[in-house]
């Protein structure tokens, strides 16, 4: 599987670099050339974003005995109070078991999303380093409904939980 990924990614780099080439013979001068290459290469790019390298979607290898590493990076979902306007707590937590994701300046949980009934509810994205992801949020629930978290780790890509209400 991972293998065909590699494949489609370096057919996908293949094409790009095709393209790019082909619009580079054909420009006339030497800014033609530099607006063809800005328009392939975006020059704007944060420093933060430069770090983000993985966007694999994972899971676990074997459900029954995840590792650390999994644990690590995998949504914890719980339930609190419900308050005054019928809506409940949502805690989200990066990491299951008490292990928790580190947040540092080159590994960090870059994003978080919280969905209900697929429906996308609340988006965060975190700066790297000195910022652990967490998010507790008051959402309209009913019994039944399906709450997912999905987060991005930086380098191990992104991971994903879903719990019934």
């Amino acid at each position: 599987m991972k293998r065909r990924e590699a494949f489609k990614k370096l057919g996908l780099l293949s094409l790009v670099g095709m393209s790019g080439m082909a619009l580079l013979s054909c420009a006339n001068d030497k800014k033609e050339v530099a607006a063809v290459a800005a328009a392939i290469v975006p020059e704007n790019i944060s420093e933060r974003d430069k770090l983000i390298i993985n966007r694999d979607r994972n899971t676990f290898a074997d459900a029954q005995n995840p590792t650390k590493a999994e644990l690590k990076h995998t949504p914890e979902i719980s339930f609190g109070d419900v308050d005054e306007k019928g809506n409940v707590m949502v805690k989200i937590t990066i990491g299951q078991q008490g292990i928790i994701h580190p947040a540092t300046e080159g590994h960090w949980i870059d994003y978080l999303k919280v969905y209900v009934n697929d429906k996308e509810m609340v988006g965060i994205n975190f700066t790297n380093g000195g910022v652990r992801a967490f998010g507790d949020f008051y959402l309209a629930l009913k019994k039944g409904d399906t709450v997912k978290a999905e987060s991005g780790c930086n380098i191990h890509g992104i991971w994903e939980n879903s719990v019934v209400y």
